[in-house]
């Protein structure tokens, strides 16, 4: 069975996205297939391979780069890097599972707050520098996306303080589920004001070595951008039990008083 039809379904039900592109070369480097020091393709026999424009193979290329799967250079081509193979067989895996809105908004309720912990006890002074740079180049005037990218940058970069590959891996494939739909959590002044300033809460907790207050720090942040949910969903308050309220009753006209009638 040949590239085509070993992956053609899967394919033409992605109608050529390039992160589905990108989740199946990085299945096939997971494999073997592409080994560490080797060349991907070119893009020509990409496209070729796959049925897909030019430009979905340069995006999805983009985005193994972006993982630090690949790294693309002049006059040598895309190279397949020595990544951790844990953390690229859990990113392959969680690619393919179900992206409903609601795991995505459990994955993130589970993990961030105690993710923003561990980087509490173990953030190196570099990356201490790397969030706060991250913190002060967003503004809230920027674009949506521009402050989404920002903000994914900074939850990325708390991943990475951990030294946890795996906690990494997690987080780019929130980043990457999420980011077509995400927008609309920066889309005013005021919800770029509030996700800014829930990171800076948790820089300060991180930047000061307290774990718990660090959990907290990122657990009051994603109920404050919208109920730790990616996709821009508000979340589903839980209904308040009031007592029945009885239907008002027509007002009774007033009796007219002595005055009004003239009487003394």
């Amino acid at each position: 069975m040949g590239d085509n039809d070993s992956d053609g379904t899967f394919l033409a039900s992605a109608a050529g996205k390039p992160a589905e592109l990108a989740s199946i070369l990085a299945g096939r480097i997971t494999a073997g297939q592409y080994p560490p020091g080797t060349r991907l393709p070119s893009e020509r026999e990409l496209d070729a391979t796959f049925r897909v424009s030019r430009g979905t193979v340069r995006d999805a290329v983009a985005i193994l780069a972006q993982r630090h799967v690949v790294r693309t250079k002049w006059g040598a081509g895309t190279i397949v890097l020595d990544t951790d193979e844990a953390s690229l067989a859990i990113e392959t895996v969680l690619r393919q599972a179900d992206h409903e809105r609601g795991n995505i908004r459990e994955l993130r309720d589970l993990v961030e707050p105690p993710m923003a912990a561990l980087a509490a006890r173990r953030a190196s002074p570099s990356d201490l520098v790397t969030l706060h740079g991250i913190i002060d180049h967003t503004d809230i005037r920027m674009t949506p996306r521009e402050s989404l990218r920002m903000d994914m940058a900074f939850h990325l970069a708390l991943a990475e303080s951990t030294g946890n590959p795996l906690l990494a891996a997690l987080l780019r494939f929130v980043n990457d589920s999420a980011e077509a739909t995400r927008a609309d959590t920066h889309s005013t002044v005021t919800r770029r004001r509030v996700s800014l300033d829930g990171h800076r809460a948790i820089f300060a907790r991180v930047q000061a070595g307290d774990a718990p207050g660090a959990q907290q720090a990122m657990l009051d942040h994603l109920r404050a951008i919208g109920g730790m949910d990616v996709l821009g969903i508000q979340p589903q308050q839980p209904a308040e039990l009031k007592e029945p309220t009885k239907p008002m009753e027509p007002a009774k006209p007033m009796k007219p008083t002595r005055q009004a009638r003239g009487e003394r």
